[in-house]
């Protein structure tokens, strides 16, 4: 597997990159991840693309990051770090759109991006905590647990993803002190 590649402004963020993010976001959702559109299931590139269009233009240094795998013309995985410019809450930031493509699961590429996160925001940007949350019923936690990180609360049928498919939203931390 290529290097992990953090990307923190727009400008990195080229046109067949973009193409790649958008098919493995594609790719995620329609294998039956869950990492958005729930109620839109099969989703195509033109549903994706305006979605990671706006998340590529917030990227910024300091406030939101992404974090890539790349592969040979593809993308195996990525994630989004987003911290908080509020001085109160300045200590933490939320992982979110975690995502390995159908063809690279089981090579460990999420773990490499999990192990990155943590590293990058511990080391680099000096935060104390991660946060992050995940579709109940999915058996998400139990992926994340094994990375480190623990179920810290739970909102209970927050999710609507169909008329009679209602989830919980598990809230998870990552203490990056204790590492």
């Amino acid at each position: 597997m290529p290097p992990l590649l953090w990307l923190t402004a727009p400008d990195q963020v080229d046109p067949p990159l973009r193409a790649a993010l958008v098919a493995c976001w594609r790719d995620v959702v329609n294998g039956g991840g869950a990492v958005g559109f729930a109620r839109q299931v099969p989703v195509d590139d033109d549903v994706v693309a305006p979605v990671v269009d706006r998340l590529v233009s917030e990227l910024d240094p300091r406030l939101r990051r992404l974090l890539v795998a790349p592969t040979d013309g593809g993308v195996a995985g990525w994630l989004v770090l987003t911290g908080n410019a509020d001085p109160v809450a300045a200590h933490w930031a939320r992982v979110t759109h975690v995502q390995t493509s159908p063809a690279a699961r089981g090579s460990g590429v999420g773990g490499a991006l999990m192990g990155e996160v943590a590293r990058a925001a511990r080391d680099d940007l000096g935060l104390d905590a991660l946060r992050l949350e995940v579709r109940g019923g999915m058996g998400l936690e139990s992926f994340y647990g094994h990375h480190g990180w623990t179920v810290t609360g739970c909102w209970p049928g927050a999710l609507q993803i169909g008329v009679d498919d209602r989830r919980d939203e598990v809230l998870m931390g990552l203490d990056l002190r204790a590492r």
